[in-house]
């Protein structure tokens, strides 16, 4: 589970995840951060996103762990593509940072 709570303890960030997050992971402001319904809003709040990012970052590893001339092609475009196309770079950064939130097509 990317977040993990009990009472009083919280396991966020690079604690709480198998992989390490490519963006911020804000906290409750102005809340007892120890209190579990707080806590566990947190968790219902960031899973969503934990999960959605662990996927992108499972199928990157694993685009990336077959050696097949046309794959590496494809995949070679795709990236190429991402950096030369600054709305969808934009859109990723601004995700990536934390400034924006899923979806990043809006």
């Amino acid at each position: 589970m990317p977040v993990t709570v009990s009472k009083h303890v919280v396991l966020i960030g690079d604690a709480a995840h198998t992989v390490h997050p490519l963006a911020g992971q804000g906290l409750a402001v102005g809340s007892d951060i120890g209190e579990v319904t707080v806590l566990k809003k947190y968790e219902a709040e960031r899973k969503p996103a934990n999960i959605m990012m662990m996927g992108i970052l499972d199928g990157f590893q694993k685009a990336y762990s077959v050696d097949f001339g046309p794959l590496n092609i494809l995949r070679a475009a795709a990236l190429h593509g991402a950096h030369f196309i600054s709305p969808l770079k934009r859109s990723i950064i601004s995700y990536a940072s934390g400034e924006q939130k899923l979806p990043l097509f809006t």
